[in-house]
């Protein structure tokens, strides 16, 4: 009869345990805040398995560690953050091995990773690894039964059904994450660009415009006053009217350049030079080598853009007087400079302090060389003038996170050093070949 009694209420408690498991996948699937969905994990399988604490660390890729990323009351927030090997501690020996693990006394088993017990003592604790079919994420590990009792394969059970359910909550979750930042910095990028066309306009056509207006206003008081000066008076709104047309055309190019899609870069390149000549008091120099066929349009593109964001740098920071602009084509990739001679400034110091400079136009330089695969380096210091250079490969990688990082071939020739693109026989490097 007692026998009958026991498996009944075992019944009942796994039943108790199931419901409180699908109450919990609701709540969990549900959280698309990584950081409210890791602390929810946490809590949900401290209360399932009726356990004292427990804790939660995400595996870092970059550097191979597990990071406790929620460490529940009771253990202390202190641990949170604390890194160890991926293959350290029980949960170092669940994780790569992924396989879940009951341990009745912690402290008798060599793999317990004594970090956690600095402000709990841990008896006995349950681990199992979170993971898709695709990915490992980390661990949850959960400790001591408030009852005393020793966890056992119920628990075991009910904590990997809650570690598939929030292993998928957690991917889900990077993901809204990863399309929310892309969202704020589409919206960033938008935003800084209608600033830029709005400082654009204002600096120049609307600057000569309102030249142009003093300037009637001027030449209708010489109708009564100086008639004989109005022929030389007219002359000079003409040019200043013409200015303001070469202005208005220019930022129109800079918007939507036709001449990069129909006739491709060294063409584009070289309008776009031919208008700021007509426009800036600096003197621009181009070198365009080896282009006389069509790069790849995304290629085109992307070297056309990053010249014109390290211009309009030039054009608002460096009080430049000389531009050198140098592109180079050969055997495997594309060689891009933009150089000039103007005041400089720490790159280091302007790196670190980035996010309050309210200016993205290194950032946008950066990710736009890493959508070719290439290489974008900024040599620069106090006085001596900016050097960009860009090196792509003439052939766009599918993949270009792994040229990136290093994690596969690079197709790049030798780059040229910094001695060679400064000192060569054109503004930004020397023949390779």
């Amino acid at each position: 009869m007692s026998n009958g009694k026991d498996e009944k209420e075992m019944y009942q408690a796994r039943v108790a345990g199931l419901m409180a498991l699908l109450d919990v996948a609701r709540t969990v699937t549900s959280e698309l805040n990584l950081r409210k969905l890791l602390r929810k994990i946490v809590h949900a399988a401290v209360e399932v398995l009726d356990a004292t604490t427990g804790s939660l660390l995400i595996w870092d890729p970059a550097t191979d560690e597990l990071v406790f990323a929620v460490a529940e009351k009771g253990i202390g927030a202190s641990l949170e953050q604390t890194r160890m090997p991926a293959d350290k501690g029980i949960a170092g020996w669940v994780f790569t091995r992924c396989e879940p693990l009951i341990v009745s006394d912690v402290q008798q088993d060599p793999r317990f990773f004594g970090e956690i017990d600095k402000n709990f003592h841990t008896t006995s604790l349950i681990a199992v690894p979170m993971m898709t079919p695709t990915e490992k994420i980390g661990v949850i590990e959960v400790l001591n039964k408030r009852s005393g009792e020793q966890f056992n394969q119920q628990d075991l059970d009910l904590l990997s059904a809650l570690a598939g359910q929030a292993a998928i909550a957690i991917v889900n979750a990077r993901l809204y994450q990863e399309l929310e930042d892309e969202k704020n910095r589409i919206l960033a990028v938008e935003s800084e660009a209608q600033k830029r066309l709005a400082r654009d306009l204002h600096d120049g056509p609307a600057q000569t415009l309102a030249a142009i207006i003093m300037s009637i206003e001027f030449i209708q008081t010489l109708l009564q006053r100086d008639p004989a000066q109005v022929p030389q008076e007219l002359e000079k709104l003409r040019q200043t009217a013409t200015k303001a047309l070469a202005q208005v055309r220019n930022t129109l190019f800079e918007l939507r350049p036709v001449i990069l899609e129909t006739q491709g870069l060294k063409a584009a390149l070289e309008s776009y030079v031919d208008r700021l000549r007509t426009t800036e008091d600096m003197k621009i120099h181009l070198d365009v080598r080896g282009l006389d066929k069509r790069l790849p349009p995304k290629l085109e593109h992307i070297c056309f853009a990053i010249v014109q964001e390290a211009v309009g740098n030039i054009k608002k920071h460096a009080e430049a007087t000389q531009v050198w602009i140098g592109v180079e084509r050969r055997a495997k990739d594309l060689v891009l400079g933009i150089r000039d001679d103007g005041r400089g400034f720490d790159v280091e110091s302007v790196q670190r302090t980035y996010a309050r400079r309210g200016s993205m136009g290194l950032l946008n330089m950066q990710e736009r060389a890493e959508l070719v695969g290439g290489q974008l380096t900024i040599e620069s210091a106090p006085g001596q003038g900016t050097l960009v250079s860009l090196i792509a490969p003439l052939k766009v990688p599918s993949a270009p996170e792994t040229r990136r990082k290093g994690t596969g071939p690079l197709d790049y020739d030798k780059p040229p050093t910094t001695k060679e693109r400064r000192k060569g026989t054109g503004p930004l490097i020397s023949p390779s070949k």
